[in-house]
């Protein structure tokens, strides 16, 4: 048993190392059928194969390892996996059978609810799309309306200042002008003297060249050209003395004019160091933000949309999970009244069953009942509790409070029985120990028979005392064990024909074998 609930996920204790080794293995071998195994295994990412090989590694110091099909795994994936695979039931042990969801698995195959089932499944999946969308762009809008301040920021900033482009350069060049104003006038003064107004000045130079070029010209000489020269070179001269006194004058010093450039200058370039590098990329910059402003305020009617198609999705889904839940109700009463039967046949005719269904609150959820919110799932809203009453006159208790390990194992029996009744397909792995606890004669005969019948489906696995059950086993493995050593082993051994009656004899009247125990072996293996 310890070995399946490693198997089944459940914690690892290092105190089943045997003592003097370092660790412990088990290894169980599976058929992975069934749509819902293989869509587990692909959800979890595992290989999916025919057979699905579950392994588990325990050290000495407590640490647990998992494979699947040879992939490292995690005992939570091996938990979601084994009520699929086994359940187990035996003494104070009910694995598998007091999970909720596993509960209402059970009504839910009794009931052949799948179309149903599918259809909430469908209306869930629509109904997530939906709201991942919506909050998607709700989250859109929030960033939206952020992303829409800063904008209108950025754009108020740069139009306060007005950039236009090139200005910048433009500034640089006036303000050193500005700048140098005073130099500048000393300068062009000196230059104006030397070129035109001074004694000796150059363009008084030039006509004095040119008159004397002339009158040589006169005295025979071809000089013409020459005189044409200083004539143009004389012009030059002085429209450069025009437009350096133009640009001086200009450039007069104006203290009020620096500051002016100066200011918006450091304007601009606080401007630059954000936006662009001159004003054209400003500017730039200015204009996509325009275009994104216009894209972002169509969000609105995006979100408009989603909301209503979110709100359509959980409708649909509210009317199926509500149809789902009806057909629940009505298929568990009839689940119920059917193991109530079978279990009067095992000595249990007093146990009253019931199925509970309650909605589990979720004050954050979209899916109301009675006005609270409440969790849901592609599976429905409800959760599911199976309550029992073992004895006539008590009130239904959760199952987990039936103090009969017995009774717990008879309750899956009779479960697992009216299940294939309904729906013959089987798979599972059932371990049932102290199920026969307290039974004997005709009781026990109705046992078995119920055993065998489940053994048809589901491999059925069975620690019995009991002859009758022993003996409609297809299989018979004797545990045993010795004493070897000093130390005690377990021993698990496959009896053939000869020795399986030897041991159901011994199990009908002790170790002392009589023919009369023989016989009645046989009759129960069914040899006469």
């Amino acid at each position: 048993m310890e070995s399946l609930k490693l198997l089944a996920g459940q914690r690892a204790q290092s105190d089943l190392v045997r003592t003097g080794d370092d660790r412990l293995r088990v290894e169980g071998v599976f058929e992975a059928g069934g749509d819902r195994l293989r869509g587990l295994l692909d959800e979890l990412g595992l290989p999916v194969d025919d057979q699905l090989i579950l392994r588990r590694e325990v050290t000495a110091a407590g640490r647990s390892r998992c494979w699947i099909n040879d992939t490292a795994a995690t005992a939570s994936a091996l938990q979601r996996l084994a009520p699929d695979l086994l359940a187990i039931h035996g003494q104070h042990e009910q694995h598998g059978l007091g999970d909720s969801d596993v509960q209402r698995r059970m009504v839910d195959d009794f009931g052949d609810t799948s179309a149903m089932l599918g259809a909430t499944d469908e209306a869930f999946e629509r109904w997530s799309d939906a709201a991942a969308e919506m909050d998607r762009l709700r989250a859109a809008q929030q960033n939206r309306r952020d992303r829409l301040d800063t904008i209108a920021y950025q754009v108020q900033e740069i139009d306060a200042v007005g950039p236009v482009e090139g200005e910048d350069d433009e500034l640089r060049t006036r303000r050193l002008l500005v700048r140098h104003a005073a130099r500048l006038a000393e300068l062009s003064s000196s230059l104006i003297e030397g070129l035109s107004d001074g004694d000796g000045a150059v363009v008084d130079g030039l006509a004095q060249a040119r008159r004397e070029l002339e009158e040589m010209a006169e005295c025979g000489l071809d000089l013409a050209d020459g005189s044409s020269r200083l004539a143009e070179a004389g012009t030059v001269v002085e429209e450069v003395v025009r437009e350096v006194r133009s640009l001086v004058g200009e450039a007069a010093a104006d203290p009020a004019e620096l500051d002016g450039i100066e200011s918006r200058l450091h304007a601009l370039e606080q401007l630059m160091l954000k936006y662009g590098s001159t004003p054209g990329e400003v500017l730039e910059h200015r204009r996509g933000l325009l275009a994104e402003r216009s894209e972002l305020e169509s969000v609105e009617d995006h979100l408009l949309q989603a909301e209503a198609a979110a709100k359509e999705a959980l409708e649909e889904y509210d009317r199926c999970a509500t149809e789902l839940h009806q057909a629940r109700v009505d298929v568990a009463i009839r689940l119920a009244s059917e193991v109530q039967e079978i279990l009067a046949r095992l000595e249990m005719s007093g146990t009253r069953l019931e199925f509970a269904w309650r909605t589990r609150p979720d004050p954050g959820s979209a899916l109301l009942r009675d006005g609270k919110g409440a969790a849901f799932g592609a599976d429905g809203v409800e959760e599911c509790e199976l309550l029992i009453a073992a004895n006539p006159g008590e009130e239904l208790r959760p199952m987990a409070r039936i103090a009969s390990g017995g009774e717990l194992s008879r309750l899956h029996l009779a479960l697992r029985t009216a299940l294939r009744r309904r729906r013959p397909g089987g798979g599972l792995t059932l371990l049932f120990d102290e199920v026969d606890s307290g039974l004997g004669g005709s009781t026990a005969a109705a046992l078995a028979e119920l055993l065998a019948d489940l053994a048809e489906a589901d491999q059925v696995l069975v620690v019995t005392h009991l002859p009758q059950v022993a003996a409609r086993g297809v299989e018979h493995l004797l545990i045993s064990k010795t004493v070897e050593d000093g130390r005690a082993t377990t021993r698990v051994a496959r009896l053939d024909d000869i020795e399986r009656e030897r041991e159901i004899a011994r199990m009908v009247a002790g170790d002392e074998l009589t023919e009369s125990a023989r016989a009645h072996a046989r009759v129960l293996l069914g040899r006469t």
